[in-house]
């Protein structure tokens, strides 16, 4: 499995590309701008965009949507009930002072979904809380090194290295965004790999001992 991370936008939103190393088809998750070097990203590895993947609706997640649809085929697949976020990037970005484009799509995931990339299978789970229907991906891949199995996890913005997502925006829970967090993620192996919606990767076994909002939990 080949994973490629590019910060994108002026919010240095984290977008992944996975890829099947043997048949290059891949996925985008979260393009959230700068599509031109999403593009250029695929093109110089010689993959082919099955799907575009968006973890939530915010505008900083999804502002390259329509760009890399346009450039590859490929449908975009978000939560139904994050869907008309998806129409609302621009202003929403506006507000902030910042820049983001509209896309639609009527393709919708959710939890317990499955997806394949050559011989990669990932699963959807649920991981609202920052947002009203936020998701996450979960890979399980040979370690090449090894006989043992590596889990990665694609999270948004609901687990961060020593922080989670805020929720003080339209359709946010902490409590909901805690409980998904200690059900769904810390329930994935220590050494999981957490890819969050920003900043640096992290493991699932450390935030569980570090993480300051799960020590007292």
């Amino acid at each position: 499995m080949i994973i490629k991370t590019l910060e994108v936008g002026p919010l240095m939103t984290n977008c992944y590309i996975v890829a099947d190393k043997t048949t290059k088809e891949a996925a985008i998750f979260d393009p959230g701008d700068n599509p031109e070097d999403i593009m250029a990203e695929i093109e110089n590895n010689n993959f082919t965009v099955k799907y575009i993947f968006n973890t939530h609706g915010h505008w900083d997640h999804v502002g390259a949507n329509a760009a890399v649809k346009d450039a590859t085929g490929a449908d975009i697949f978000i939560h139904e009930k994050e869907v008309h976020l998806l129409g609302e990037a621009a202003k929403s970005a506006a507000v902030w002072g910042m820049v983001s484009k509209d896309s639609k799509t009527s393709s919708f995931i959710k939890e317990g979904n499955e997806f394949k990339l050559g011989g990669i299978t990932f699963k959807v789970i649920d991981l609202r809380g920052h947002s009203p229907a936020g998701v996450g991906f979960v890979f399980e891949a040979a370690d090449e090194t090894s006989e043992k199995t590596e889990t990665f996890v694609i999270c948004g913005d609901a687990l961060f290295a020593g922080s989670i997502g805020r929720t003080d925006f339209e359709g946010g829970n902490l409590d909901v965004l805690l409980n998904n967090i200690q059900n769904k993620l810390f329930t994935l192996p220590d050494n999981a790999i957490v890819l969050p919606g920003h900043g640096p990767h992290t493991k699932i076994g450390h935030e569980k001992r570090t993480n300051p909002f799960f020590r007292t939990r």
